[in-house]
């Protein structure tokens, strides 16, 4: 009985009802024109920033393959205008073009959604559908409607970097050079203790955290000797960035970095950093996630590759 309680208040059908009365109000004003948008704000956990772009990216294809208008309501912990402009498509919704009564709008929760069908199986509709995503439906997209959409086509279909964004590349890039350099990232969430991410613990042990900075550092300097070209690195370690900040032909990038669903209340030059990283890592001339077993296999460097489609390797460190 309690795990069938649990189960039912747990279910997305009931959120999503509960989500459209508490934001949403009774209306008889004409209905708005049908929308499919993707939705990150203070209303849902959204996860980093590559989830959101993962999810960003599925709901644009859907629409894209079911010839559904599309728009992008990013707002939280920032607004993603700060950082990213349309670029072949405008994705930023008017004040007028969005409903706010409960007969026009739906919500879809597809957070933890293996399937992209729940969503589908509401389309093409009359209303605006809401969703929360956060995971790449690309291929199931691609395979439902006998599409070749590639992720990268799609994401420079959507965006460019804004003016604030584009400065700090450029002056990155003249230093390294576009495409002259390889990119290295290294993801250690809490693992040193100097990263702020959910439940996660740090080691406990002095000792344990010095031996496995120790490991990444070397592994990285084998990799900058075999490769003979300068490497950007990037992390969530401001103690792995230390260590390796003085090291030669390697370039890393200055700034603070967060998770963004678990730190909100930070200026918008802290997520600005991570911007800067994930398109500096698509203009290299490739790409590897490095670590050992104990660190996060992130998605960041697989996904930052796909922008320009440079190659991509994952590096396990014994």
């Amino acid at each position: 009985m309690k795990q069938s309680l649990i189960k039912f208040f747990n279910a997305y059908w009931l959120k999503e009802y509960i989500l459209l009365w508490k934001y949403y109000k009774l209306s008889f004003a004409p209905a708005k024109k049908p929308l499919l948008v993707s939705v990150i704000d203070h209303r849902r956990n959204c996860q980093g920033l590559t989830d959101r772009f993962k999810g960003i990216v599925s709901v644009y294809a859907l629409a894209k393959a079911m010839n559904i208008e599309y728009k992008c309501i990013f707002t939280h912990p920032f607004l993603l205008s700060e950082f990213l402009a349309p670029n072949q498509y405008n994705w930023l919704p008017k004040a007028d073009e969005l409903s706010d009564s409960l007969k026009d709008v739906r919500f879809r929760i597809m957070r933890k959604e293996p399937s992209v069908k729940r969503l589908m199986n509401i389309l093409p509709s009359r209303k605006q559908v809401l969703v929360y995503a956060n995971i790449d439906y690309l291929e199931q997209i691609n395979q439902s409607f006998n599409q070749q959409f590639t992720w990268g086509t799609l994401f420079n279909e959507l965006f460019i970097p804004n003016e604030r964004l584009q400065k700090q590349l450029d002056y990155h890039l003249n230093v390294i050079k576009s495409g002259e350099y390889i990119a290295c990232v290294f993801r250690f969430q809490t693992l040193l203790g100097d990263f702020q991410e959910y439940h996660y613990k740090s080691l406990s042990d002095a000792e344990e955290r010095e031996v496995l900075l120790k490991k990444n550092v070397d592994e990285l300097l084998k990799l900058v000797q075999a490769e003979q070209c300068t490497v950007l690195v990037t992390s969530d370690s401001s103690t792995f960035i230390q260590a390796i900040s003085q090291c030669d032909s390697i370039y890393t990038l200055p700034g603070k970095v967060v998770h963004m669903d678990c730190v909100t209340d930070e200026k918008d030059e802290v997520y600005l950093k991570s911007f800067v990283d994930f398109f500096m890592l698509s203009k290299a001339r490739k790409v590897y996630s490095m670590g050992t077993k104990q660190m996060y296999p992130t998605a960041f460097p697989f996904y930052a590759a796909k922008v320009n489609d440079v190659p991509f390797e994952r590096i396990l460190i014994d």
